[in-house]
């Protein structure tokens, strides 16, 4: 499977990001990567294996934190677009 232009300019309005043309052509080659390493995978043989229980891993009680001037962090930021604030490129 080939993601095209398209499919892409699709997947980054949903994830709300802007990519320059450089930047397209950059992820079309590592999706197209990604695909075919899953496609691979899927190959392999994997009936002899057993299943191994998800739940082995001890959980932590999830709890928010909520800060005490939220106005302010929104304030701080210079973009935003509704109730979105859009933040620098992390890479």
């Amino acid at each position: 499977m080939e993601t095209n232009l398209q499919e892409l300019k699709q997947i980054a309005k949903l994830a709300k990001i802007e990519l320059s043309a450089q930047e397209e052509e950059k992820l079309i080659k590592q999706i197209a990567s990604v695909v075919n390493w899953v496609e691979e995978i899927q190959k392999v043989n994997t009936s002899a294996l057993t299943c191994v229980p998800a739940d082995f891993t001890p959980k932590r009680a999830d709890s928010p934190v909520h800060f005490e001037n939220d106005a302010a962090l929104v304030a701080a930021f210079n973009d935003k677009r509704d109730s979105l604030l859009k933040v620098k490129k992390v890479l």
